[in-house]
């Protein structure tokens, strides 16, 4: 994504937009597998916007996923990204797209599916699935429609009120076969450095709202920002952030993704733990963002393998 490009989606996410970003996964349980109106409204507006914007064809990806981190985006965007380079030759046009992978078995017959999958994200508003299982062949990928009626989801309502559903296919044709599996291992890592950089933006965003706050909460006349424990606890979140930030940002960071997406992991919960704490209790309220950083964090650093799963992985490539 060239600066020119990056500029015009930041401008997007302006100082109106950005709070309703933050908070159109955030919805109360009450609200069911669809959400209401206006979050429906606010999230085709996203999609519609940042399509237009060409970041379905954002030649550095990476700062894109920085950007959506900062506003906290909650939509199908990185899985549709990564669907695109599994299926180059085949026409998504605009579509969304959500990847339902695992290294787990499915029934494979007369072109159709059958599989349960678990945590997919943004199941209800994609027009397509990648569907990943593992046979006879080893794992195989095929695109789906979401829309067909052997398709059933369910979403999780207790993980952090986000867009993470429980999605089982019984019975569901195959659009298109998609890529190899190790066209998947190399999309992959990439959607892994992807994901990284979204928990940098993440990070970045948390302490940035932390430092706000120390600059205007006040405690025995002057504000809790000059006190100096807090100063350098502040600090050195910041200087840990332009590390990762290096890290993710190399050109062979995909060589390294799975160690690169683990330390942005670890980086994204400790941010955002440090952030809640500088609010204390306020931090807490429906209402203040340090409390939302926190639970995004916590859904994110896990979404593509867990910091111990990736550190495992990346002993084993060495």
């Amino acid at each position: 994504m060239t600066a020119v490009e990056t500029t015009a989606i930041a401008d997007f996410f302006d100082e109106d937009l950005a709070p309703l970003v933050r908070r159109m996964a955030d919805r109360p349980r009450s609200e069911g597998g669809g959400g209401d109106d206006d979050s429906r409204e606010i999230r085709a507006m996203v999609w519609e916007g940042l399509v237009g914007l060409g970041a379905l064809r954002a030649s550095h990806t990476v700062r894109l996923a920085e950007l959506l981190g900062s506003v906290l985006y909650q939509g199908p965007l990185l899985d549709t990204l990564t669907a695109r380079e599994l299926l180059r030759d085949h026409d998504l046009g605009q579509a969304p797209v959500a990847l339902a992978v695992a290294t787990e078995p499915w029934t494979d017959q007369d072109g159709a599916i059958s599989a349960r999958r678990a945590f997919v994200g943004f199941a209800a508003e994609v027009d397509h699935f990648i569907v990943g299982g593992v046979g006879t062949a080893g794992l195989r990928l095929a695109l789906v429609r979401a829309d067909h009626p052997s398709i059933t989801m369910r979403r999780y309502e207790e993980t952090s009120r986000g867009e993470a559903y429980e999605v089982e296919f019984a019975g569901t044709p195959v659009a298109a076969w998609a890529g190899s599996s190790a066209e998947w291992e190399a999309a992959l890592a990439n959607a892994r450095v992807r994901q990284a950089a979204y928990l940098v933006g993440l990070a970045q965003a948390a302490l940035d709202h932390a430092v706000d706050h120390a600059k205007t909460r006040r405690q025995f006349g002057q504000p809790i920002g000059k006190f100096q424990a807090l100063a350098f606890r502040l600090s050195e979140l910041s200087m840990h952030i332009d590390a990762t930030r290096l890290l993710v940002h190399d050109r062979d960071a995909a060589a390294h993704a799975a160690a690169n997406l683990a330390a942005a992991s670890d980086l994204a919960r400790t941010v955002t733990t440090r952030t809640m704490q500088v609010h204390g209790a306020a931090g807490m309220r429906s209402d203040n963002d340090a409390q939302l950083y926190y639970r995004r964090a916590a859904a994110e650093s896990v979404r593509l393998g867990t910091p111990s799963q990736l550190r495992c992985e990346g002993r084993e490539t060495r």
